[in-house]
């Protein structure tokens, strides 16, 4: 286990270490800025299962993020930026399921808040407008390292009580990410994106997608503890959208 940790904390150093050395060797582009940005986001997680028994209804959390943004134009045209952030998630579900043993239904609600160290590395179209402001597509890579996590558990009340009532059944923050944890603690994803530029000032819209939030776990129950499923392990990814606010200084001025 303390092996399993030291590789994923290596990864996440190396990411960092990364970012550092472009930053650093890029010193011949057109420009360079250094900036802050951040804002509000909404997460969802996609759960799903071949067990037919079970159903997830997916519904989206607020979050927001925050960090430092580096911005190279190569050209008048195109660039590249990189950024290290911290993430904060929040995504839910509502969860409904046969018991086996008494063939009734159970409904649930689940719900998942996530930190991340997120580096996002973006490669940028630029179409200016006039030579007043100027629009950007930019997309990449982005690696995240899971700092903290916990997960909470409603189980709906069957008597007397109005519909819609959910009781707290289970509160857990313990074994979150690693090998024995729910999900994976390094996260590999995907970026898109839409940017409004005018002289320092940035607005950012953009979608981020993971790829490998499963465990991969033979123990399902670990996986998510409020659904008891036997024979089929869950599948979990996460997506966000970000709406993101960015003022940049030049470094060449």
């Amino acid at each position: 286990m303390r092996k399993i940790k030291s590789i994923e904390f290596g990864l996440a150093t190396r990411y960092l270490l990364f970012t550092i050395m472009l930053c650093a060797l890029c010193i011949n582009v057109k420009a360079q800025k250094l900036g802050f940005i951040g804002g509000p986001s909404m997460s969802y997680g996609i759960v799903s299962t071949s067990d037919k028994a079970a159903s997830f209804t997916m519904i989206p959390g607020g979050g927001m993020h925050v960090g430092m943004l580096f911005e190279m134009d190569v050209t008048n045209r195109w660039g590249f930026d990189a950024a290290v952030m911290y993430e904060l998630r929040t995504m839910r579900w509502d969860i409904s399921y046969v018991n086996d043993s008494t063939s009734t239904n159970i409904s649930n609600r689940f719900k998942r808040q996530l930190g991340y160290l997120n580096v996002p590395f973006h490669f940028y179209v630029n179409f200016p407008v006039q030579n007043k402001y100027v629009f950007s597509l930019f997309g990449g890579p982005v690696f995240a390292c899971g700092l903290h996590g916990e997960d909470w558990a409603w189980q709906k009340y069957t008597e007397n009580v109005p519909e819609g009532v959910h009781k707290p059944i289970t509160y857990e923050k313990e074994n979150m990410f690693g090998d024995k944890g729910r999900i994976v603690r390094c996260e590999i994803a995907a970026e898109l994106g839409l940017a409004f530029k005018w002289k320092g000032v940035q607005g950012r819209l953009s979608y981020q997608h993971g790829f490998n939030n499963d465990n991969f776990t033979k123990d399902t129950k670990k996986y998510l503890f409020t659904l008891p499923l036997k024979n089929a392990k869950p599948y979990f990814t996460q997506g966000t959208v970000k709406l993101s606010v960015a003022y940049v200084f030049d470094l060449r001025k």
